[in-house]
């Protein structure tokens, strides 16, 4: 164990392909040439001497305390022992999962009384705890007790309480790059009012992670990763230590698997009656020795190379256990000679891993870690609860892309600093993004509880933007001289120019010049850049309408005419820009060829803008044709509905029921292929289709594509079938194209009346594609078409995959993009016609 590790160079692809080609039989070889010096209790007759016997611990609880006063454990002459095992306390608080969040708060307030009761009376018996490595869990706490803050802060400074990195414990892949970095930084910050935040990134319990993970927590300072989900078979290979590699291939951290997870010593003593409660004194000695070997056959059958080993005691929601010194100690005694056992912590254990690794060459993985292979990932959460997805990702966007930018504009032109406001509002949905949360897969009243925190977020991003308006109102050069101009503030969020529609509602006081609805006014940009372009379109002014005008010093009821309508407009530069509406008719200049509707007998059958051409299908589908490349995607839009037979975290096909959090053997390939699957456009006797033009002009047309579909009312546990009650659902897709803009635009409404269904949309690529690319954080990940399946696995890789944003499949040159913001699910489905996403 000793020896030099050889250095390994691998990425996820290659570990895909490999993966596939990997029998059971060999597994099971590697496995068994892997076993050597067998971490077995000695015999009695080879002990030498016996240790000094461990004193028991005493029935009275300390003056002031409701624990007894604990004996430090007790490990004689094992300073010399080969092998060392950190035994760190410490509990995982889930804040929210299948009970809300108050009613794990009132369990959180005992469990920390507890905590420093016996930490305070036991400093050196008792020397540390992790608390799970978010600092959420004392603001919780402190809200209900903020007089035991400085005890609290006693403990941080001295080492003895480890709090942080993270402000709360995410999903990774769900909530983004910029949330984890958000959440990194004020995990930090809060860390900072009681002490200091732990130097070790630790991350026990989300269902996998991004392949970015290196450069964020590289980015906070931290190079070191502890974790208990996503790794594959090569961690064998690795001997459960490794370098991760980010996607640049030189930022790294040294990363460690727990094995088998994070709660591997929870509970210990108390195995024939886990449910007690974990401050009891009364303990089998026997069964918790017997457990510590089991825990040492894993390591030494999964390869573990490090003479470092690392056993988390505790497990979700649980309390210290006082009689942790006791056991301790009994181990170190049972195990004598072969290995020592220490009370410790997370930086002690790294700090010791370290020291042993020296200059050792490390095994290498660069890639994200999402492999069923030994613990489950549970990958359906990506697809449940859609409703809390979208609103996360629309408040994330107002919040990052329009209010603090907007915040540092004015900043720069001397504005009023709102830090605390905007930190206010990333709180609100920082306590959104535990991954429990976030997921979706917890109970009802948790997630009622996150649709608050969202409206609180946008009521705080609301509030901003009204202030931040009125500021850069004071603070941009808005003259004209025509003094009957009304001028209009255009914000690009981007980094580079930006083609699009903006709605504008504004109150015009002195306005002159009352148009025919539709008719363009005069508009002019203050310095546009050369190629800019901005025209009005459908716009309505109103010379009597009565509304709310807010002033600085007072808000009044005034009569105000109003001009609403749409602002287009073409390569609109980064930043601000000003825009002034004038009296008059204005004349304007298309950027491209015009946008135009035809069809056959009074039918709206086509939409084209010269770059593209959408042609609509009576079954509800559409093609489209790109001008340039002759290219088409036929029948994109295609709706698919199949039974949901799964649980709150994974879809599951009717007719295998399995029980929940099973997840694993032959019956998942099973479950993962839908018995019952239809399709609109194949389902005539119980579909109506019918489309309708939005709008259309020049620069724009938008046809609305309805589509009525009668679906099974809901799925028959009993039966494992779909009901023969149909109820009505619709689907309407707003279906845009803008000149100049070689993209379809389709926004989709779902108004759903059934259950237990998944209804998904198909969008044929045109090509063969092997391999998919998908948005990651800060990333663009490349995953093969078709998972390798391996029964064998914890959970074996199925078919939906994770993305963010954007996915694309391309084949010699050719391809389609697709730009989901709000969605993370997708299934690349091959076939004769090629490669469909879904």
């Amino acid at each position: 164990m000793t020896g030099q590790e050889k250095e390994v160079i691998v990425d996820a692809e290659e570990l895909a392909a490999q993966e596939a080609a990997l029998t059971k039989a060999e597994e099971e070889e590697r496995i068994a040439a892997s076993e050597t010096d067998k971490w077995e209790v000695p015999d009695e007759e080879d002990e030498e001497e016996p240790l000094p016997e461990i004193e028991p611990l005493p029935k009275e609880a300390a003056e002031g305390s409701r624990y007894p006063k604990l004996t430090k454990a007790k490990t004689g002459r094992l300073k010399d022992a080969p092998l060392t095992g950190h035994i760190v306390p410490h509990t995982h608080w889930d804040r929210a999962w299948y009970l809300p969040f108050q009613k794990y708060r009132y369990r959180l307030v005992e469990l920390v009384d507890d905590l420093l009761d016996l930490m305070e009376n036991n400093p050196t018996a008792y020397p540390t705890f992790e608390l799970d490595g978010q600092t959420i869990v004392l603001e919780d706490y402190l809200e209900v007790k903020p007089e035991n803050a400085n005890r609290i802060e006693k403990l941080v400074k001295k080492g003895r309480l480890n709090i942080g990195p993270w402000y709360v414990l995410p999903d990774e892949f769900i909530v983004g790059g910029e949330a984890l970095v958000r959440n990194l930084l004020m995990g930090e910050r809060t860390a900072k009012r009681w002490g200091g935040r732990s130097e070790v990134g630790y991350v026990p319990d989300p269902f996998g992670h991004v392949a970015q993970l290196p450069a964020i927590l590289k980015g906070a300072g931290l190079d070191s990763f502890i974790f208990t989900r996503g790794a594959g078979p090569w961690i064998q290979e690795a001997g459960g230590v490794f370098n991760w590699y980010a996607s640049d291939g030189k930022t790294k951290v040294l990363a460690v698997q727990q094995v088998p997870d994070y709660p591997n010593l929870m509970a210990w003593g108390f195995e024939e009656r886990p449910l007690d409660r974990k401050d009891s004194l009364d303990v089998n000695v026997d069964t918790a020795m017997e457990r510590m070997q089991r825990l040492l056959d894993k390591h030494e059958t999964m390869g573990w190379k490090p003479e470092v080993l690392l056993f988390g005691q505790g497990s979700d929601h649980t309390h210290p256990q006082p009689t942790l010194p006791m056991l301790i100690g009994k181990a170190s005694q049972k195990f004598n000679g072969k290995i020592k056992f220490e009370h410790s912590s997370f930086p002690a254990y790294i700090e010791a891993l370290k020291g042993w690794l020296g200059k050792k060459k490390m095994f290498r993985y660069q890639g994200e870690l999402h492999s069923g292979w030994d613990r489950n990932i549970l990958s359906g959460v990506f697809s449940a609860r859609l409703y809390l997805k979208r609103a996360n990702d629309q408040t994330m966007r107002v919040l990052r892309d329009r209010i603090e930018q907007l915040s540092a504009i004015s900043g720069a032109h001397g504005g009023r600093f709102r830090g605390e406001r905007l930190d206010w509002a990333w709180k609100e949905i920082l306590r959104n993004h535990p991954h429990d949360d976030i997921c979706g897969c917890s109970v009802d009243e948790t997630h009622d509880d996150m649709e608050v925190r969202f409206k609180h977020a946008d009521q705080i991003c609301a509030m901003l933007e009204d202030d931040l308006r009125l500021e850069l109102r004071e603070q941009m050069d808005l003259s004209h001289e025509d003094r009957d101009a009304v001028p209009v503030l255009l914000h690009n969020p981007l980094a580079k120019a930006w083609s699009g529609s903006l709605m504008i509602d504004l109150a015009v006081p002195k306005f002159r010049c009352w148009l025919d609805h539709g008719l363009p006014v005069k508009i002019e940009m203050a310095a546009p850049s050369g190629d800019c372009m901005i025209h009005t379109s459908g716009l309505i002014i109103t010379p009597k309408s009565w509304d709310l005008h807010v002033h600085y010093d007072r808000v009044a009821n005034v009569e105000l005419p109003r001009v609403v309508g749409r602002i287009h407009v073409h390569r609109l530069p980064p930043g601000l820009s000003v825009a002034h509406i004038l009296p008059g008719r204005g004349n304007y200049a298309l950027p491209a060829e015009p946008v135009n509707l035809g069809g056959e007998f009074g039918r709206t059958d086509w939409m084209d803008n010269g770059l593209v051409r959408v042609l609509f299908r009576a079954d509800g589908r559409f093609d489209i044709m790109d001008h340039s490349t002759g290219r088409h995607i036929i029948g994109a839009g295609r709706l698919e509905d199949s039974e949901d037979a799964g649980d709150s975290y994974d879809w599951s096909a009717g007719g295998h029921p399995v029980p929940q959090a099973a997840g694993r053997g032959e019956k998942m390939h099973e479950r993962v292929l839908a018995t019952d699957s239809r399709f609109a456009d194949m389902d005539e006797n119980n579909r109506q289709v019918y489309l309708t033009i939005e709008q259309q002009d020049d620069w724009t047309a938008t046809v609305r594509l309805h589509i009525a579909w009668a679906l099974p009312a809901r799925f028959n546990d009993s039966t494992q079938t779909r009901s023969e009650e149909m109820e009505w659902n619709t689907i309407d897709h707003y279906i845009t194209l803008r000149s100049g803009h070689a993209m379809v635009e389709v926004e989709t409404w779902v108004n759903n009346s059934c259950e237990d269904h998944r209804l998904r949309l198909h969008v044929p690529t045109g090509v063969n594609a092997k391999n998919v690319h998908a948005g990651a954080a800060f990333d663009v990940i490349e995953r093969p078409a078709n998972w390798p399946h391996h029964p064998g696995w914890e959970q074996p890789h199925v078919p939906t995959q994770h993305f963010s944003d954007m996915l694309m499949a391309e084949e010699d040159g050719g391809g389609i993009a697709l730009f989901c913001p709000g969605s993370n699910e997708y299934e690349a489905i091959t076939g004769d016609d090629g490669t469909t996403l879904a």
